[in-house]
C-alpha cells in the first residue's frame, strides 16, 4: 500500500446510496426559476432580420481549397474521398419544362394557347381589366319616370278591357245556320278543313261570285247619281215628246244614261255538271254557301240532253254595297 492513501471503510463502500426526493426538487428548482430574470442589455447592438432563401437552380460554389489537395494525398492522407454531388431532380427549370411539354406536342399547344403566345391580336390586360365589379348584371331603376309608367300602365289596361269588350260585343263570324252575310257556316269551314284539296275550287267559285257582285253594286251606285232606276223596263228606253203642234219627237236618252239602262245579268250560272257525275254534288254544295255568305240567292236546274246540273246565283233586293272578306281566308 503506498504512502497517503486512506483505507476506505468497509461500511461506507458498502452503504446503499439514499434516494432522491423527486417533489422537493421539483419545487426548488422553480423557486430558483422564478428568480431569475432574462432580458436584452441596452447596449447590445440591434441586428437587422436575416432572411433565408434556398434557390433550387444555383449550385453552391466550391470554396477554394487552400492547399490543392490531390486523389493520391487524400488516399494516403486517410483514404478520404469527397461526396458526390446529389443530383437535382427539382428544379424551376425542369418544373417549366414538364408544363410546358416537348415542341409541337398537345401539352405545348395547350400552353401557348392559354397565354396567347401566337395569337396577334392579343393585348396586355388594362388597368381597368383588374377593377372590380359585380358579378351579376345591375340595372339602374330611372325612378323619376315611375308617373309615365303608371300612365303606361293604366293605358294598356284601359285597351285590355275595351279590347275584351269589343270581343264580347262583336258579330260572330262563324254561325251554325247564318242567315246574314258575312258570316261563315260552321258546317263548311269544318269539312274544309278535312279536305284541304277542295280549297282551290272554293277560291275559283269566289273569284266570279265576287266580280259579279262587285259590278252590280257599281251598276247601283252609278243608277243612283244619274238617278235612273237599275233594273229599267223595255218601254223606258225612249223618251216621246209632243208639241204644241201635235207632233211628236222620239228624243234618244244621253249615251251615259243608255249605258245604264242596258239589261245588267241578275244571275250567274256559277257551276254545271252532268246529272250522273257524283262529285257535282260537293261543287253546287260549295256554290250555296257562298251565295249564302255573299247575301246572294242559289238555286240549281237540270237542262238538256244529256241531262246537266246547273248552279245559279242570283242578286237579291236591299243587298248590301261592301264586300265581306274573301271566304277562303277564313276557313
Amino acid at each position: 500500500m503506498a504512502i497517503g492513501d486512506i483505507p476506505s471503510s468497509p461500511q461506507q463502500a458498502t452503504a446503499p446510496p439514499q434516494p432522491i426526493d423527486i417533489d422537493a426538487w421539483t419545487e426548488q428548482a422553480t423557486v430558483a426559476l422564478g428568480s431569475v430574470t432574462i432580458s436584452v442589455p441596452g447596449d447590445a447592438p440591434q441586428t437587422a432580420p436575416v432572411t433565408l432563401a434556398i434557390p433550387l437552380d444555383e449550385h453552391d460554389a466550391p470554396t477554394a481549397a487552400a492547399h490543392p489537395v490531390g486523389a493520391s494525398a487524400a488516399a494516403k492522407e486517410g483514404g478520404y474521398y469527397r461526396r458526390k454531388e446529389p443530383l437535382r431532380r427539382d428544379s424551376m427549370k425542369r418544373r417549366e419544362a414538364l408544363l410546358k411539354g416537348k415542341e409541337g406536342s398537345r401539352r405545348r399547344q395547350r400552353w401557348e394557347n392559354d397565354r396567347l403566345l401566337n395569337n396577334p391580336h392579343a393585348e396586355p390586360p388594362l388597368p381597368r381589366d383588374w377593377e372590380v365589379h359585380p358579378t351579376h348584371t345591375p340595372k339602374h331603376v330611372p325612378y323619376y319616370l315611375a308617373p309615365l309608367w303608371d300612365q303606361g300602365l293604366s293605358r294598356q289596361s284601359i285597351d285590355r278591357r275595351s279590347a275584351a269588350l269589343a270581343q264580347k260585343t262583336a258579330q260572330k263570324t262563324i254561325a251554325t245556320n247564318p242567315s246574314a252575310p258575312g258570316i261563315v257556316p260552321k258546317e263548311l269551314r269544318d269539312k274544309l278543313k278535312r279536305s284541304r284539296g277542295a280549297k282551290g275550287l272554293l277560291m275559283d267559285l269566289e273569284s266570279q261570285v265576287r266580280s259579279f257582285v262587285a259590278e252590280w253594286h257599281d251598276k247601283e251606285r252609278q243608277a243612283a247619281q244619274l238617278g235612273v232606276p237599275t233594273d229599267p223596263d223595255s218601254e223606258d228606253d225612249e223618251i216621246v215628246f209632243v208639241g204644241r203642234n201635235g207632233h211628236m219627237n222620239d228624243v234618244a236618252s244621253s249615251p251615259s244614261s243608255s249605258a245604264l239602262l242596258l239589261p245588267l245579268k241578275k244571275e250567274l250560272m256559277l257551276f254545271d255538271t252532268p246529272e250522273e257525275d257524283v262529285g257535282g254534288c260537293f261543287g253546287r254544295w260549295l256554290v250555296h254557301h257562298i251565295a249564302v255568305y255573299y247575301g246572294l240567292s242559289t238555286w240549281s236546274v237540270t237542262v238538256g240532253d244529256p241531262a246537266r246540273r246547273e248552279a245559279y246565283i242570283g242578286v237579291k233586293k236591299g243587298g248590301g254595297d261592301a264586300l265581306p272578306r274573301p271566304l277562303y281566308g277564313l276557313v
